[in-house]
């Protein structure tokens, strides 16, 4: 073989690895997802929009050991294998006059977090921000129960994102001891330790679930029962005692039931999760 030919062989070897390598580095980029941002606004328009923080998957102990609520019994370990965004602040009655074309509260303010809405109710605005808005890689939800109590935590294990006594609610929520009888401006109060705002206090918050009874077991990425006749709430209110705006507390309600100390809290998560 000439010296020409045996130099064209190995042009032909040496592009034709550097093609594979380019193929290779290709797929592997287009695979790897791009890390989500730690934060999401989604704008409604005029002005108006929602600020979403990222939650990052993560294991803790849901529910209590609280004699007085066996609801909340027995407490039992999560893990969320998922990263979700939840809306930094309840939907506040512009957000749903934007989504929904009414505004049902009974305590009327802009900024005030929308209630008197049903569980139906708050499905439907879901759906109608998820017909709004086209965010690649999130679709909007009501958060799961373990959803919602993981975030509230923000990583602690006590009663109260930030400790035990009750007598600290006032610095982080609107709540019946505060004896002033209406709901307040979403934002008004500190933050938990991930930035969510009024996650005890101010409007309870409903969630996806059915309500039902917690298993002891370890479980993953819970969704709650198949059906039932209630759907769960979480959080406190503006009438409510300390003890019920503990992270652990939960209720229920009809879905089609109302309360003028009942809104909810948008979420963005992973479609299928």
């Amino acid at each position: 073989m000439s010296d020409a030919m045996r130099a064209s062989a190995r042009r032909r070897v040496f592009f034709g690895g550097l093609g594979a390598f380019l193929i290779v580095c290709v797929l592997v980029c287009s695979c790897t997802p791009e890390p989500p941002a730690s934060r999401l606004e989604v704008d409604l328009g005029d002005g108006v929009r929602i600020d979403f923080v990222l939650i990052r998957p993560g294991t803790f102990v849901m529910g209590s050991d609280d004699s007085l609520h066996p609801a909340e019994n027995p407490p039992h370990t999560v893990t969320l294998t998922r990263p979700f965004y939840l809306a930094r602040h309840e939907v506040t009655q512009a957000q749903w006059e934007k989504l929904m074309g009414n505004n049902p509260s009974q305590f009327k303010g802009a900024q005030n977090p929308v209630e008197t809405v049903s569980w139906d109710e708050c499905r439907s605005c879901v759906e109608k921000l998820r017909g709004k808005v086209k965010l690649r890689g999130w679709v909007p939800a009501l958060p799961t129960e373990a959803q919602w109590e993981y975030a509230c935590r923000a990583g602690s294990t006590t009663d109260y994102c930030f400790g035990n006594d009750g007598a600290g609610l006032t610095g982080y929520a609107w709540h019946g001891e505060d004896l002033r009888g209406t709901t307040h401006p979403v934002g008004g109060k500190r933050p938990n330790a991930w930035g969510l705002h009024d996650m005890h206090g101010n409007v309870w918050e409903w969630c996806a679930d059915w309500f039902g009874d917690y298993a002891a077991d370890p479980v993953t990425d819970p969704k709650g029962p198949a059906s039932g006749d209630r759907r769960v709430y979480h959080g406190g209110s503006w009438c409510d005692a300390a003890w019920f705006c503990r992270s652990a507390h939960r209720s229920a309600m009809g879905p089609a039931g109302r309360s003028p100390n009942r809104g909810l809290r948008l979420a963005l998560v992973v479609p299928g999760g």
